[in-house]
């Protein structure tokens, strides 16, 4: 695993416009869902990253205009993967696992490998998708608690990154990327819980468990300008009882030991 993952690419593009201020130019960053299929498909022939990329994960659900066609979306993403973008390696994983597809052969060790490439380039999806294989296992994946473990850290470091960037002031219209950034921090943050919690690729310590349900809602309240957030107050609860269970078993094994004595 690379140290000090930094993301590839990131899925934006560029737009230069006035300021209606001074009337200098200024840049924005706008996100490729708010093109058109025909303005994509313009800016494809130009090798642009971001709409292969786009035209790729439009042909491959078939949405935003675009009749699903696998095909197609294999095309598009394999031009933006050989020119480095991570989450068009990441959804070509996809053609080695699913039989859907009807493009590729079935490979499993394959679709691990594409992941790997993808994470290891900066997508927090593959890095998500590799810590969930990796502790279930099967599909020909064998299980390995520390693996997953591992990529699941990886994955809240580097959704904390994409946060950041899409954050900036001239990231524009990336609402629903934030919503989804969000949704995927709150559940990195119970994996890492529970992993921490069960013993599950590392040491067991539900102090560093409760540890990762506080910053994950702290990330979500200065998010959204909650107070708090109901799931994860559920969860502080639970782990407090384990707590409270743990405490109450080592104080029994104390006091048998006295007895022994």
């Amino acid at each position: 695993m690379k140290e000090n993952i930094v993301p590839s690419y990131l899925p934006a593009a560029s737009v230069t416009m006035k300021n209606q201020a001074d009337g200098d130019q200024v840049t924005l960053f706008r996100p490729y869902e708010a093109f058109r299929l025909a303005e994509l498909e313009a800016h494809a022939k130009q090798n642009e990253r971001g709409a292969l990329l786009q035209l790729g994960q439009r042909y491959f659900s078939g949405i935003l205009g675009a009749e699903q066609d696998f095909q197609k979306a294999y095309d598009y993403l394999k031009r933006a993967a050989a020119l480095g973008v991570q989450d068009a390696q990441m959804l070509l994983a996809a053609y080695y696992i699913s039989e859907e597809t009807g493009v590729l052969k079935r490979d499993p060790q394959k679709c691990i490998e594409m992941l790997t490439l993808a994470a290891e380039n900066g997508s927090w999806k593959a890095m998500e998708k590799l810590a969930q294989a990796y502790r279930a296992g099967g599909n020909g994946v064998t299980p390995d608690h520390e693996k997953s473990y591992e990529w699941a850290v990886q994955a809240e470091r580097m959704i904390r990154i994409y946060w950041a960037f899409y954050t900036q002031p001239f990231f524009v219209d990336f609402d629903e990327t934030l919503k989804e950034i969000l949704h995927a921090h709150t559940r990195i943050s119970f994996a890492l819980a529970s992993c921490h919690a069960d013993g599950i690729g590392t040491k067991r310590d539900l102090d560093a468990a409760m540890q990762r349900i506080d910053a994950g809602e702290q990330f979500v309240c200065q998010a959204t300008g909650l107070a708090k957030v109901p799931m994860f107050e559920e969860r502080r609860r639970q782990l407090q009882a384990r707590v409270k269970k743990d405490e109450a078993r080592a104080e029994k094994a104390r006091k048998e030991a006295e007895k022994k004595k």
